[in-house]
């Protein structure tokens, strides 16, 4: 864990910088490239009851790292999506407590 979520943004641009990303994101976030998910989020976005190109956005789900761990992994992120044409993207950020995440029925908290 962290877990990536792509919305508005083509699998194939998140496959093609897939290694670079979640290696930059691994120093980052002080952790190894084998917590990370990454997963590409198929939706159709509707403004005023028309279909519309999806706005890409990123929610990133992770165990809280501090304002500085966010701002350099918000960085990477976005130059990865940019580079890949996607500009401007949201970055979201959602804590979880680790207390009320669970693997085979155990929690991570304390």
């Amino acid at each position: 864990m962290p877990q990536l979520q792509f919305h508005g943004i083509d699998t194939q641009a998140i496959q093609h910088c897939s290694q670079q990303l979640v290696d930059e994101l691994c120093q980052a976030m002080d952790t190894t490239p084998d917590n990370f998910l990454l997963e590409v989020m198929h939706s159709t976005q509707i403004l005023s009851g028309e279909i519309v190109t999806p706005f890409p956005f990123v929610d990133v789900r992770w165990f809280e790292r501090g304002q500085a761990a966010r701002d350099r992994s918000a960085a990477v992120i976005a130059q990865h999506l940019n580079a890949q044409g996607y500009n401007p993207v949201e970055i979201i950020f959602t804590a979880l407590e680790a207390n009320a995440y669970y693997e085979n029925a155990n929690h991570f908290g304390d």
